[in-house]
């Protein structure tokens, strides 16, 4: 294989040679400057207006997920984004009003407060691939935890952890507004804190001492809730749901540890709004790098995210480039990142940056009935919970009594207690099975979930996984089965065991052992023409080994129509009509009809004449006969 790149600009000789050296291989847009699109321009005059405007800016940087490579490849992929950094800070940007607040060290890219002229130049350099506005996130036991059965998974032994798996040695870390680390519900959990806010025109650092990153003792405090709200009690609830324990009552993994990372900041009251806490982008990926760098010290499970916000039809890498690398980065080491879906109530979407699609998003459920959010009854949808169909879990989030700051408890309900009931469980998991993947967690819950579906007003969501605990440990080997439909008709696939509705889900993964027995159905007007791939035949069913990952192509076909023609012979004839309807001679002689349709004529003389015979496709005397549309037919009537 031969490598080719045309070099352009100074920086190519130290930086370009040390990525193609790791990565083998050339970045086909190089040189290429974002392309314009209309956020760029809003972006552009915001700054213009405003005076400046806080950015992501990407950087035309080629690399990998940092568990797929070994120290000497992480250490020279590290050297390279340190190094296209001065790039972009330096020559680039000299003598612009531009103020960098984010330096990320696994992944190519700055958080930035940029003017006008900055922002032009960003958008013309091929030192840039794109360029995102740090958007603003907000923040989104008794009866919850029995609910998914995880006392179940605390009392399963996988011979090595004396039949205890409550999440012993392993830690959930919680980008939030901060931790109560003194409250009775996590005492002694806290066992690293990490502090990541923003002083802007509007917001105020919450991190001690008003710097924007620390991780001293208490950094991972939470605010006060005095000067901004409801908010600064929320991190607490979340961690508790997720580890708390206090002898009586638990949250999921009970024996689990806490990662404290504060990534809010606090937004002063104005004349049209109170005081309220938010959290930037650029200060949750500075938490997650925060993560990666922890996850050599400690064993970490997962991240939990209760917060979001905008709205998104289907996943959104597109637009959130910077916080899917730092996903990707967690995942390659194992640690999953769990994900808020929102409370906007919508069926057929869901908030950033749930909607990255290497996260894990979870909507909620109910674990009561009530006449409000739970109308639907247990493990019903909850009337706030954002849906579609490419939300990874749902779980119980309503009316849950977790820790709140000063030592007391709270019932609150939202996506975001929903979250750490998976993030919770993902303790569980890894403890059963440290090596587990992140893919093949997620697989296990959705395929050992309770089925879900969203029956409320105008919703159309179906095969919603509800997780359940009661089965461990977890297969080690899941492999994906991937069914496309083709063809120039339309149908549905559906499998058993669950997992494949196509419709809206043409993916699934399944253990190893199992075995897939897919059902093709053909809609109206297409008929059903066979199997491909890991299946084969004309049946209606296959059945697939899932002893590898596997693909089929189910071919739907239009079904075929022929043309029925009709004519008559004789001075003074008559009528034909069909059953079905099509053929009524007086006016249409002609008429289609789909294969295999068996079409009924009758003849009907006029007054003074006489039906005679048939020909052509029907024969005999009698005023009817049946023809069977195999092929396009051609019928005489004999009138005299």
């Amino acid at each position: 294989m031969s490598l080719h790149c045309t070099k352009r600009g100074p920086y190519v000789g130290r930086f370009l040679l040390a990525a193609l050296v790791l990565t083998g291989t050339c970045v086909g847009n190089l040189w290429a400057q974002p392309a314009p699109s209309a956020d760029l321009d809003r972006l552009a005059t915001k700054a213009g207006r405003e005076g400046s405007v806080r950015v992501i800016v990407g950087l035309n940087l080629a690399t990998k997920p940092e568990g797929n490579l070994n120290a000497n490849e992480k250490r020279l992929q590290r050297d390279n984004i340190k190094a296209r950094h001065a790039e972009v800070e330096g020559p680039l940007l000299a003598g612009t009003q531009t103020k960098t607040h984010a330096r990320f060290e696994t992944v190519p890219y700055l958080g930035m407060e940029v003017d006008a002229n900055a922002m032009a130049r960003l958008r013309a350099s091929p030192l840039v691939r794109d360029i995102q506005e740090d958007h603003i996130a907000y923040v989104s036991l008794a009866e919850s935890v029995p609910l998914i059965n995880a006392p179940t998974a605390w009392a399963w032994n996988n011979g090595s952890n004396g039949g205890i798996n409550t999440g012993t040695d392993w830690a959930v870390a919680v980008l939030d507004t901060g931790v109560d680390k003194a409250h009775p519900f996590l005492n002694g959990k806290v066992v690293s804190e990490a502090c990541y806010s923003s002083n802007t025109t509007t917001s105020k650092s919450l991190c001690p001492g008003g710097v924007i990153a620390t991780t001293a003792v208490d950094s991972g405090l939470h605010c006060d809730k005095n000067v901004y709200g409801g908010g600064c009690e929320h991190g607490t609830h979340v961690s508790g749901i997720a580890a708390g324990n206090n002898g009586t009552t638990s949250g999921v993994a009970k024996s689990a540890n806490v990662i404290a990372v504060q990534v809010f900041s606090g937004f002063p009251a104005t004349s049209t709004a109170a005081a309220g806490v938010g959290s930037y982008s650029s200060d949750q990926i500075k938490g997650l790098e925060r993560v990666l760098a922890l996850s050599a010290t400690y064993k970490i499970a997962s991240v939990n995210m209760s917060l979001g916000g905008g709205r998104y039809y289907g996943t959104c890498d597109s637009s959130n480039t910077a916080f899917k690398a730092a996903v990707d980065n967690l995942r390659s080491v194992g640690i999953a990142t769990v994900i808020a879906t929102g409370n906007d109530g919508y069926t057929n979407s869901i908030s950033a940056p749930a909607c990255v699609s290497t996260a894990i998003s979870v909507g909620a459920t109910c674990d009561a009935s009530d006449t409000g959010y739970c109308a639907r009854g247990v493990n019903g949808v909850a009337g706030y919970s954002n849906i579609a169909s490419f939300v990874s879990l749902v779980a119980p989030g309503s009316y849950i009594n977790s820790s709140v700051p000063g030592a007391v408890f709270a019932n609150w309900s939202g996506t975001s207690m929903a979250t750490p009931h998976v993030a919770g469980t993902w303790a569980l998991l890894k403890q059963a099975q440290p090596s587990l993947s992140v893919t093949d967690a997620l697989a296990h819950l959705r395929n050992t979930g309770l089925t879900v579906n969203d029956t409320r007003s105008g919703a159309t969501v179906t095969g919603l996984k509800r997780i359940n605990l009661t089965t461990m440990p977890v297969p080690t080997v899941y492999n994906s089965l991937a069914v496309v439909k083709a063809g120039t008709g339309t149908g549905t696939v559906t499998s058993a065991p669950a997992g494949i509705s196509c419709g809206l889900t043409c993916t699934a993964p399944y253990s190893a052992s199992t075995s897939v027995t897919l059902t093709a159905t053909a809609a109206a007007g297409s008929v059903f023409a066979g199997w491909s791939g890991a299946c084969a035949g004309t049946a209606s069913t296959c059945t697939v080994s899932m002893s590898a990952a596997q693909a089929v192509t189910a071919t739907f076909n239009v079904t075929p129509k022929y043309t029925l023609t009709v004519s008559r012979t004789g001075t003074k004839v008559g009528t034909v009509t069909s059953s079905p309807a099509g053929i009524s001679c007086g006016s249409t002689c002609t008429a289609s009809y789909t294969s295999g349709t068996s079409v009924k004529l009758t003849a009907k003389a006029a007054s003074g004449s006489a039906f005679l015979s048939w020909g052509g496709a029907c024969s005999g005397t009698r005023t009817t006969c049946t023809v069977s549309m195999s092929a396009a037919k051609d019928v005489i009537a004999n009138f005299r």
